[in-house]
Order: structure tokens, then C-alpha cells, then sequence
């Protein structure tokens, strides 16, 4: 009788590698869902800008300005809880490990391969100031703050958490606040960053308006925040889950919805031509 070979084996090997694998993203996928189910919560019935909401059909926790065209979250947490969703250990490891991201102390190696770093450097280049004060709001991991710094600017950086605030401190050296940005106090910039912040701010108007107010005259700002502009349903197509996350976004724009926000400031649109990949789209204001 023949002995079976190892070929024999690969198809149910690869099988049960296949089921194991699926189990363990479900198994994260409920970490997930249930690491903040019983946070508080507040109810929001009408969009930043005034506008009523229609339902979402796609979404049950949001709901579609009819004036403006933002997905507004209708069960945002209370904002009185940010600091501690923010934690290093509850988002920076916990919540990035349920989700399949890297955790904070790795977080800055993922910018550098897949790109993002090098074409958020690029558009300080093309479009800010070649030296000056710099203000990051959400800087964690602290790769873009500590890059500029090496390139001579002054930089200083806002988190919402101490524990992530000290982790940046202690292992990038980097001037880091704690606070939740508009509602802390920092000096003028002429350049103020924010990646992937603005779906997360509960006041996004209050928050456009205190960029303004702390960039010098001719200053720049650089946002990158996911913006439904693409002709593919559900919005975002395989990210819609990630995008529409309502622990976390508050406001989902469109680019109507961004043209309306800033012409409610005295900031300026200077491109919004750019991304660093799709849910990764780049603004740049600009500060008579």
C-alpha cells in the first residue's frame, strides 16, 4: 500500500488555513463591534451645517444631509469621552489590532511603505512654507512631525490622550500636546496638518474656523479625510464598513459638503486635486 505524499494533504491544509483565517478576522471583527458598544452616546438630528437629515438605508447609525450631502452620524459618542477612545492601549493596540492595522509603534513604518508619508512631505513642498511654525492635530504616530522637524521646521504636535501624548514624547522626542483640538491652546503656524482628523471632530465648522485663527496671514493648511466622490456603491466600495464606523466619524463628507464648510470661513480652497488612495483625499486651504 502506497504511503500518501504531502500533496495529498495541501488542499485540506490550505482549507482549514483558510477557515482559521476566517475565524480569526470574525473573532476580531466582534472585538471590534463590542469594544465601545456600551460608550455613551448623544443624539444628533441635524447636520453642521443646519441641514435636516434623510434616513440612509445603507447605514442605519447615519443619516444623509438633505442640504449639503455630509453623512452624518446620528449616535456619535459623547465628547466628553473622546480622550479615553483615543488611548494608547484601548485605540492604538487594542482597537488597531481588531481592526488589522498596525499598532502605534508600527504605524509609521506602514506610512513609509505604502506611500503616504512621502506624498503628505510632497504636498509641504509643493504648497507650504519652506520654514516656519507647524502644527499637527492627530499627529500619532509622529513619522510627518518628526520628519519635518529634521527639515528645520518648529514643529508641534496635538493628541487627544496623555498616555499617547508621553508614548510620542518618549519615543520620537516630539513636542506633543494633550488636548482636543479647537479647545486647546497653541501658538500661530504658518502651516497646520491633520490627517485623517476632521471625520472625527464632533464641531467640524468650530474646528475650520480655529485653523484659521491659528494660521499666520499667508499661511497653509494640508487635511487628508475621506471624500464620497466616486461613482461606486456602497460608497468607498470595500472600505465602506472602515469609513462608516460610528465609534469613530462623526461627519463623512462629500465635495459639495467640503466647498460648503470652507466658504463658511475665511480660508480659501487651494487644491482639492490630490490623495494619498481612495478615503485618503487631500485638501489645501490656504489663509489670506
Amino acid at each position: 500500500m502506497k504511503r500518501p505524499r504531502l500533496e495529498h494533504f495541501k488542499h485540506p491544509l490550505r482549507s482549514a488555513h483558510s477557515l482559521l483565517n476566517i475565524l480569526l478576522i470574525s473573532i476580531n471583527r466582534y472585538k471590534l463591534n463590542s469594544q465601545f458598544k456600551n460608550i455613551p452616546r448623544i443624539i444628533r438630528s441635524k447636520c453642521w451645517c443646519g441641514g435636516n437629515l434623510a434616513e440612509y438605508d445603507m447605514h442605519k447609525s447615519y443619516g444623509v444631509c438633505i442640504e449639503c450631502g455630509t453623512y452624518v452620524n446620528k449616535c456619535p459618542p459623547d465628547p466628553s469621552k473622546l480622550t479615553d477612545i483615543y488611548g494608547l492601549d484601548k485605540y492604538w493596540h487594542d482597537r488597531q489590532r481588531f481592526g488589522g492595522h498596525p499598532s502605534i509603534d508600527k504605524r509609521g513604518e506602514l506610512y513609509r511603505v505604502d506611500g503616504r508619508l512621502d506624498k503628505w512631505v510632497e504636498m509641504v513642498l509643493k504648497y507650504g512654507p519652506d520654514k516656519g511654525v507647524v502644527i499637527e492635530v492627530g499627529c500619532a504616530p509622529g513619522v510627518m512631525l518628526k520628519e519635518l522637524e529634521l527639515k528645520g521646521y518648529d514643529c508641534v504636535g496635538v493628541e487627544a490622550n496623555m498616555d499617547v501624548v508621553h508614548w510620542l514624547r518618549q519615543n520620537l522626542q516630539l513636542n506633543v500636546h494633550q488636548g482636543i483640538f479647537p479647545e486647546i491652546s497653541l501658538p500661530k503656524a504658518n502651516l497646520f496638518l491633520s490627517f485623517d482628523v476632521l471625520e472625527h471632530s464632533m464641531e467640524p465648522l468650530s474646528f475650520m474656523n480655529a485653523i484659521s485663527e491659528h494660521l499666520e496671514p499667508g499661511g497653509v493648511a494640508i487635511l487628508q479625510t475621506a471624500i464620497d466622490r466616486y461613482a461606486v456603491k456602497p460608497p468607498f466600495g470595500e472600505q465602506f464598513e472602515k469609513i462608516f464606523d460610528d465609534v469613530e466619524h462623526t461627519y463623512i463628507y462629500t465635495d459639495k459638503s467640503i466647498h460648503r464648510l470652507i466658504g463658511n470661513t475665511d480660508l480659501r480652497i487651494i487644491s482639492l486635486d490630490h490623495r494619498t488612495s481612495l478615503a485618503g483625499e487631500l485638501i489645501v486651504i490656504g489663509k489670506p
